[in-house]
Protein backbone atom coordinates (compact mmCIF):
# COMPACT_ATOMS: atom_id res chain seq x y z
CA UNK A 1 0.00 0.00 0.00
CA UNK A 2 1.24 3.45 -0.71
CA UNK A 3 -0.08 7.20 0.42
CA UNK A 4 0.50 9.95 -2.38
CA UNK A 5 1.41 12.77 -0.54
CA UNK A 6 2.24 15.19 -3.63
CA UNK A 7 -1.38 16.86 -2.75
CA UNK A 8 -0.22 18.19 0.42
CA UNK A 9 3.51 18.46 -0.38
CA UNK A 10 5.11 21.89 -0.82
CA UNK A 11 7.65 21.98 -4.41
CA UNK A 12 10.54 21.15 -3.40
CA UNK A 13 9.40 17.99 -1.63
CA UNK A 14 8.01 16.92 -5.54
CA UNK A 15 11.80 16.77 -6.18
CA UNK A 16 11.95 13.50 -5.06
CA UNK A 17 9.05 12.53 -7.03
CA UNK A 18 11.15 13.42 -9.95
CA UNK A 19 9.43 16.79 -10.66
CA UNK A 20 10.31 20.20 -11.88
CA UNK A 21 10.06 22.74 -8.72
CA UNK A 22 10.48 26.15 -7.67
CA UNK A 23 13.75 26.75 -5.50
CA UNK A 24 12.94 27.63 -2.02
CA UNK A 25 14.73 28.80 1.26
CA UNK A 26 17.74 26.95 3.00
CA UNK A 27 17.30 24.61 5.73
CA UNK A 28 13.33 23.99 5.48
CA UNK A 29 12.65 20.09 5.61
CA UNK A 30 9.69 18.10 3.65
CA UNK A 31 8.00 14.75 3.88
CA UNK A 32 8.57 13.02 0.46
CA UNK A 33 7.91 9.87 0.88
CA UNK A 34 5.39 7.44 2.95
CA UNK A 35 4.73 4.09 1.99
CA UNK A 36 3.92 0.63 3.77
CA UNK A 37 5.33 -2.23 1.83
CA UNK A 38 8.86 -2.96 0.81
CA UNK A 39 10.18 -5.19 -1.39
CA UNK A 40 11.51 -7.36 1.45
CA UNK A 41 7.52 -7.41 2.21
CA UNK A 42 6.43 -8.68 -0.84
CA UNK A 43 8.98 -11.52 -1.06
CA UNK A 44 7.59 -12.63 1.79
CA UNK A 45 3.74 -12.55 1.21
CA UNK A 46 4.79 -14.71 -2.00
CA UNK A 47 5.94 -17.06 1.21
CA UNK A 48 2.54 -17.31 2.43
CA UNK A 49 0.67 -19.56 -0.84
CA UNK A 50 1.00 -23.09 -0.49
CA UNK A 51 1.74 -25.75 2.20
CA UNK A 52 2.03 -29.51 2.42
CA UNK A 53 0.22 -32.35 3.77
CA UNK A 54 1.61 -33.65 7.14
CA UNK A 55 2.19 -37.75 7.55
CA UNK A 56 -1.58 -37.85 10.10
CA UNK A 57 -3.07 -36.22 6.27
CA UNK A 58 -3.89 -32.61 7.98
CA UNK A 59 -2.92 -29.75 5.24
CA UNK A 60 -0.43 -27.18 7.09
CA UNK A 61 -0.83 -23.85 5.40
CA UNK A 62 1.89 -21.23 5.00
CA UNK A 63 -0.32 -18.41 5.36
CA UNK A 64 -0.56 -18.41 9.26
CA UNK A 65 3.56 -18.66 9.47
CA UNK A 66 4.15 -15.80 6.75
CA UNK A 67 1.31 -13.19 7.78
CA UNK A 68 2.90 -10.09 9.40
CA UNK A 69 0.90 -8.53 12.58
CA UNK A 70 1.95 -4.86 10.92
CA UNK A 71 3.31 -4.11 7.19
CA UNK A 72 7.03 -2.80 7.47
CA UNK A 73 6.42 0.96 6.61
CA UNK A 74 8.96 3.81 5.80
CA UNK A 75 9.01 7.58 5.96
CA UNK A 76 11.70 9.84 4.18
CA UNK A 77 12.29 13.32 4.44
CA UNK A 78 14.27 15.80 2.77
CA UNK A 79 16.09 18.25 4.02
CA UNK A 80 16.76 21.25 1.53
CA UNK A 81 20.42 22.74 3.01
CA UNK A 82 20.94 24.88 -0.13
CA UNK A 83 18.26 25.74 -3.20
CA UNK A 84 19.75 22.61 -5.26
CA UNK A 85 21.25 20.71 -2.87
CA UNK A 86 19.17 18.76 -0.02
CA UNK A 87 19.70 15.39 2.38
CA UNK A 88 17.32 12.59 2.23
CA UNK A 89 17.01 10.72 5.92
CA UNK A 90 13.77 8.41 6.65
CA UNK A 91 13.71 5.03 8.56
CA UNK A 92 11.26 2.05 7.91
CA UNK A 93 9.32 0.11 11.13
CA UNK A 94 10.66 -3.51 10.22
CA UNK A 95 7.98 -6.16 10.24
CA UNK A 96 7.42 -9.34 11.99
CA UNK A 97 5.36 -12.84 11.53
CA UNK A 98 5.90 -16.23 13.17
CA UNK A 99 8.62 -17.30 10.58
CA UNK A 100 10.38 -14.66 9.71
CA UNK A 101 11.65 -11.16 10.46
CA UNK A 102 12.46 -7.91 8.80
CA UNK A 103 14.42 -5.40 10.62
CA UNK A 104 13.97 -1.99 10.71
CA UNK A 105 15.89 0.11 8.36
CA UNK A 106 17.44 4.01 7.82
CA UNK A 107 17.31 5.47 4.42
CA UNK A 108 19.97 8.08 3.77
CA UNK A 109 20.72 10.06 0.78
CA UNK A 110 21.22 13.21 -1.33
CA UNK A 111 19.58 15.03 -4.12
CA UNK A 112 21.00 17.53 -6.55
CA UNK A 113 18.79 19.94 -9.08
CA UNK A 114 19.96 22.64 -11.09
CA UNK A 115 18.19 24.85 -14.06
CA UNK A 116 20.15 24.13 -17.28
CA UNK A 117 18.66 25.91 -19.53
CA UNK A 118 15.18 28.31 -20.13
CA UNK A 119 13.22 25.01 -19.26
CA UNK A 120 15.77 22.44 -18.07
CA UNK A 121 16.97 20.80 -15.58
CA UNK A 122 19.19 18.18 -14.42
CA UNK A 123 18.86 15.91 -11.29
CA UNK A 124 21.10 13.48 -9.57
CA UNK A 125 19.55 11.69 -6.44
CA UNK A 126 21.11 9.08 -4.95
CA UNK A 127 20.02 6.79 -1.75
CA UNK A 128 21.32 3.45 0.62
CA UNK A 129 19.12 1.93 3.29
CA UNK A 130 20.52 0.44 5.79
CA UNK A 131 19.85 -2.52 7.96
CA UNK A 132 16.36 -4.01 6.58
CA UNK A 133 17.85 -7.81 6.50
CA UNK A 134 15.05 -10.20 6.03
CA UNK A 135 15.28 -13.17 8.49
CA UNK A 136 13.52 -16.65 7.89
CA UNK A 137 13.28 -18.97 10.98
CA UNK A 138 13.31 -22.89 11.04
CA UNK A 139 10.53 -25.24 11.36
CA UNK A 140 10.31 -28.48 13.72
CA UNK A 141 9.51 -31.47 11.95
CA UNK A 142 8.89 -34.86 12.87
CA UNK A 143 10.31 -37.52 9.99
CA UNK A 144 9.22 -40.09 12.16
CA UNK A 145 11.18 -43.72 11.73
CA UNK A 146 12.93 -42.51 8.80
CA UNK A 147 14.52 -38.96 10.13
CA UNK A 148 13.21 -38.53 13.20
CA UNK A 149 13.17 -34.74 14.60
CA UNK A 150 15.26 -32.30 12.63
CA UNK A 151 15.31 -28.31 11.86
CA UNK A 152 13.94 -27.82 8.78
CA UNK A 153 12.85 -24.87 5.99
CA UNK A 154 9.51 -24.98 6.61
CA UNK A 155 8.50 -24.00 2.97
CA UNK A 156 10.24 -27.16 1.70
CA UNK A 157 9.50 -29.85 4.85
CA UNK A 158 7.61 -32.04 2.33
CA UNK A 159 10.01 -31.82 -0.69
CA UNK A 160 12.31 -34.98 -1.50
CA UNK A 161 15.89 -32.95 -0.01
CA UNK A 162 17.07 -33.76 3.14
CA UNK A 163 15.98 -31.43 6.18
CA UNK A 164 19.78 -30.60 6.19
CA UNK A 165 19.39 -29.61 2.26
CA UNK A 166 16.55 -27.29 3.09
CA UNK A 167 18.30 -24.98 5.72
CA UNK A 168 20.85 -23.72 2.51
CA UNK A 169 17.39 -22.24 1.09
CA UNK A 170 16.04 -20.05 4.39
CA UNK A 171 16.34 -16.93 3.57
CA UNK A 172 18.70 -14.02 4.92
CA UNK A 173 18.83 -11.25 2.73
CA UNK A 174 19.23 -7.54 2.15
CA UNK A 175 16.44 -5.58 0.36
CA UNK A 176 17.87 -6.01 -3.08
CA UNK A 177 16.59 -1.99 -3.52
CA UNK A 178 19.15 -1.06 -0.39
CA UNK A 179 21.06 1.40 -3.31
CA UNK A 180 19.87 3.21 -5.76
CA UNK A 181 20.93 6.60 -7.81
CA UNK A 182 18.58 8.17 -10.10
CA UNK A 183 19.86 10.90 -13.01
CA UNK A 184 17.53 12.99 -14.87
CA UNK A 185 17.13 15.30 -17.73
CA UNK A 186 13.89 17.41 -17.46
CA UNK A 187 13.06 19.43 -20.41
CA UNK A 188 9.75 21.62 -19.77
CA UNK A 189 7.48 22.69 -23.01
Amino acid sequence: MSWGLLALASAPAMAFQDKVWQLAPASTTHLVELVQGSEQSKRAAEFRTGGFESAGGQWVGFDRWYRPKWTDMRATWMTQLTPEFGVLWGASTGERAEKYSISPSLKLGVVYQTKVGLNAYFSVRATSVLGGRMKEKTCTADYGDIGGVEQVNCRLAASEMTPTETLKYLTNALPPDRHNVWVRYTLVF
